[in-house]
């Protein structure tokens, strides 16, 4: 399996999500959720099956989700959220509590999908580029990507479908700096709380990931898309095909 194969799978991989409605005996919904995509991908599926049984007063940007006493973000990978807080079986559906808080500062559904991941995307290239001789980090979002390749990008990342031709948009973003040097964004979440966000540097193609996370933290077992992560793997295909939807590398210890 070549390295673009593995990224399938990994984009592939989807988790069983149980959702109950606070305080109703609302059936429970159940649905399954790609590892890459945000909580708020869902949002709509979610609302539309408990105001079915009872039309809510609230509104869809009230949503929020508790997963035992932990209010859940929805602007990071479903995926990485599991791998930081549960720890028990994972066949069993993951129950997640729905709640309705203050409203969120956005008006539309979609709109706020493309802006969270755009948001993270910028962040992702000023990560790659953002050092002397590359010129303006975010010039591939803007110059090499039309607004064509923006709307069919969207479509495949909730579909997942036609995966080949995100690829193609990926790569147009992510291409190789003409500096030569090759720096990799990672977010690293924490068990215990909080996350880190910082950027590895290649240095040559036979270095390791685990070498790469070692000049930042040392003594930590990660955990990548679910599994403890294999540290021999070659940092350069992380770079190069390894990363989230957002363009980060996810890493929990």
């Amino acid at each position: 399996m070549n390295s673009q194969q593995y990224q399938k799978e990994i984009w592939n991989m989807r988790l069983a999500v149980k959702v109950n409605l606070l305080y109703s005996n609302i059936p429970p919904l159940y649905l399954m959720i790609y590892r890459q995509h945000y909580l708020l991908f869902y949002y709509q599926q979610i609302y539309d099956h408990f105001n079915s049984y009872s039309p809510q007063i609230n509104k869809i940007n009230q949503i929020s989700f508790q997963y035992k006493d932990t209010l859940l973000p929805y602007q990071i990978p479903f995926g990485v959220l599991i791998d930081q807080y549960k720890s028990e079986d994972t066949f069993t559906p993951i129950e997640l509590i729905l709640i309705y808080q203050n409203q969120a500062h956005f008006l539309t559904l979609e709109d706020e999908i493309k802006n969270q991941i755009k948001f993270n995307l910028k962040w992702a290239c000023f990560g790659r580029y953002n050092h002397e001789g590359y010129g303006d980090p975010i010039k591939n979002l803007t110059q090499n990507v039309s607004i064509n390749d923006e709307v069919q990008a969207f479509k495949r990342i909730i579909s997942f479908e036609n995966k080949e031709d995100l690829f193609i948009y990926y790569m147009k973003i992510f291409e190789k700096p003409n500096t030569g040097r090759i720096q990799l964004p990672i977010r690293i979440y924490f068990k215990k709380g909080g996350h880190l966000q910082t950027i590895l540097e290649i240095k040559d193609q036979q270095q390791t990931i685990g070498q790469a996370l070692n000049t930042k933290v040392q003594g930590i077992n990660f955990i990548f898309n679910g599994l403890p992560l294999n540290t021999k793997i070659s940092a350069q295909d992380f770079y190069d095909y390894l990363y989230s939807i957002d363009g980060f590398c996810y890493f929990v210890c």
